[in-house]
């Protein structure tokens, strides 16, 4: 938040202090970084890479069901066959015992859907709230320093502070590549939002399973079960079902309409 609050100093770049835009940042950073990495911290460390990219995966199907049960998105059958997919992939992971490399993973597994459920509401809360006018950069601020005020609370409750101060250690410079590409990130989550909406965001859900299953092999050494990569194929095939309408309908120089525009 700091990084980018140096940022938006040296563009000049206002970062808005109106109770509408504080209570947004607030909101947005609680449901879209705080708890779904609280959790995603809590349960990676129980389960495969692997596996937690393919749940996170889901992330695009829960958005248009979220969407559709605020009256934001119409119902479309073809999109519903998504979601049906989205789920069948998602009891892939869950039902079949020889699904994880071990059974008793299940319970982690179920509690990882926690990650893309909040990831889902954030994306439909941020794009029917966004603060009318405002950067893509100084919403992302706020979105940090709003996170920030809830994890420095739970991190000084717990006694898990952890103080970055030179001189860095390996694991610290890993903190400060995390600090730096999260901040990229979520500069590029408010700038799609803005042109495409929430549910064309979500489709970056193909790119985080793809690169999850690669790091996770390639890094850790992870072998997944066949049942694994029928799950990817039918959350794959749900993903193009739910965006397939949107693309179909963005002509050239249209962006597609995020949940709060299509009526």
């Amino acid at each position: 938040a700091l990084v980018l609050l140096l940022v938006c100093a040296l563009r000049r770049i206002r970062l808005g202090l109106t109770r509408g835009e504080v209570l947004f940042y607030v909101t947005a950073g609680l449901l879209g970084i705080t708890i779904p990495n609280i959790n995603f911290f809590f349960v990676i460390g129980h389960i495969p890479a692997g596996v937690m990219a393919v749940v996170v995966a889901t992330a695009p199907m829960l958005t248009y069901g979220f969407a559709l049960a605020l009256g934001e998105e119409r119902f479309g059958g073809r999109r519903a066959a998504g979601i049906g997919l989205g789920l069948a992939g998602a009891l892939c992971l869950l039902l079949p015992r020889a699904s994880l490399p071990d059974p008793a993973m299940l319970g982690w597994v179920v509690l990882a859907f926690l990650t893309p459920a909040f990831y889902a509401a954030n994306s439909i809360y941020s794009a029917r709230r966004r603060p009318a006018g405002g950067h893509s950069l100084a919403l992302a601020c706020g979105m940090m320093f709003g996170a920030s005020i809830f994890q420095s609370t739970a991190m000084l409750a717990s006694g898990s502070f952890y103080p970055l101060w030179p001189p860095f250690t390996l694991p610290d410079w890993a903190l400060i590549g995390q600090i730096a590409i999260s901040s990229v990130a979520y500069i590029m989550f408010f700038e799609v939002l803005r042109l495409a909406g929430a549910v064309f965001f979500s489709q970056v859900g193909y790119i985080v399973t793809l690169t999850g299953l690669a790091w996770g092999m390639a890094v850790f050494g992870e072998r997944h079960s066949g049942w694994l990569y029928l799950a990817t194929g039918l959350i794959f095939a749900g993903l193009a079902l739910v965006n397939l309408k949107r693309r179909a309908r963005s002509g050239p120089g249209r962006a597609p309409a995020g949940p709060s525009d299509e009526r």
